[in-house]
């Protein structure tokens, strides 16, 4: 069982593509151990924790007791307790990748690479990229496999690759990257062309180092390419069932992008999940997005993320016309990867093939 905390609204940077609305607003420690309570209650030995924010590391002492909480019940059923948790990385320390290590936390950070001090900064408009260049040795000091998560404005499409591969040789070899969605952003034809080639220069370098003893894994092309190798979708939404989110006031609701919206609240930590409320929200996301009826890229993409579609257009099943843009780029470049390392017989794509014939 997993559920998502959404610790607070608060952050102590301003990126210029940030959606949230900041607010002071943070999760009392009584809240969060009321999640830990009813997330055990459900009976499950394998469970977890969706560590989110704003910055998550505001609220470092809940954090810390919702570590003790679920650690003590954990040992009591003898089962299995992990973490997400997505930082910009100002407030990482040692002391808390020490917790990380012994309460298994896996840390993603939030970093754009090159346009690090264009896109990322304080609220005064000043960069943030050197005070973290200690902070990504030191995580990966402790997490060589941290995720780098880089996010993309369109007037800085020509600058995707450097920046990926400015972050793999910083040592990072799990990036993954996200574009600016937001309805109001200035992508079009000439942006949407300069990701096109930027993501085929990385298709490229991807397969050139696939096999190198530390290959670079953009995680848009790898869950594309895995997700068609097994012969499933791409994205498997189950709204309100997969990761419900928690907000700062113990209310639940469905997913992250749904926090406050009183339609779909289905509960809270105390009284524990609305069922009826729960069905209601599930069985109106499973409804198909008419606009892609017919595309051949259907099974291929993200239209189905109720959570995006809902925090870009306000319903769930209408698609931002920026994303399905987006997919059109990515999954050629994805293919294009993957044809290469078919061609040049891969030993480890090969035996990914392989392992999906049998």
């Amino acid at each position: 069982m997993n559920f998502t905390l959404h610790l607070t609204a608060d952050c102590n940077m301003a990126c210029r593509y940030c959606y949230e609305t900041h607010s002071p607003e943070r999760m009392e420690a009584r809240t969060a151990e009321a999640a830990c309570a009813l997330l055990f209650s459900y009976g499950h030995k394998t469970n977890g924790f969706s560590l989110f924010g704003g910055e998550p590391l505001l609220c470092r002492g809940v954090i810390e007791r919702v570590f003790a909480d679920c650690a003590r019940r954990t040992r009591e059923i003898g089962g299995k307790f992990s973490y997400k948790i997505t930082t910009n990385g100002l407030l990482l320390d040692e002391s808390f990748l020490r917790l990380a290590a012994e309460n298994d936390v896996s840390i993603a950070l939030s970093h754009d690479g090159l346009l690090q001090d264009e896109q990322r900064v304080f609220p005064d408009g000043s960069g943030t990229a050197r005070l973290l260049e200690p902070k990504i040795d030191l995580l990966l000091s402790y997490q060589p496999g941290a995720v780098a998560m880089l996010t993309l404005l369109p007037e800085n499409a020509a600058r995707l690759f450097d920046s990926v591969k400015w972050l793999y040789e910083r040592g990072f070899s799990k990036i993954n990257v996200a574009i600016d969605y937001r309805p109001d952003n200035a992508w079009d034809d000439g942006s949407i062309a300069v990701l096109r080639e930027q993501y085929a220069a990385l298709a490229d370098l991807c397969a050139e180092l696939y096999d190198s003893p530390r290959p670079l894994s953009l995680l848009n092309f790898e869950s594309k390419i895995s997700a068609h190798l097994e012969g499933r979708r791409c994205i498997e939404c189950r709204l309100g069932i997969k990761q419900p989110s928690i907000a700062p006031d113990g209310r639940i609701y469905p997913c992250n992008q749904f926090v406050a919206v009183k339609e779909y609240l289905m509960g809270d930590v105390w009284s524990g999940i609305d069922a009826r409320a729960q069905a209601r929200i599930y069985n109106a996301s499973l409804a198909q997005e008419t606009s892609c009826d017919g595309c051949s890229l259907e099974k291929r993409c993200r239209h189905h993320c109720a959570c995006l579609n809902y925090s870009m257009t306000g319903n769930m099943h209408e698609v931002p016309p920026v994303q399905c843009v987006h997919e059109r780029a990515l999954i050629p470049a994805a293919d294009r990867m993957a044809e290469t390392l078919y061609k040049n017989k891969s030993p480890r794509f090969m035996r990914a093939c392989a392992k999906q014939v049998q």
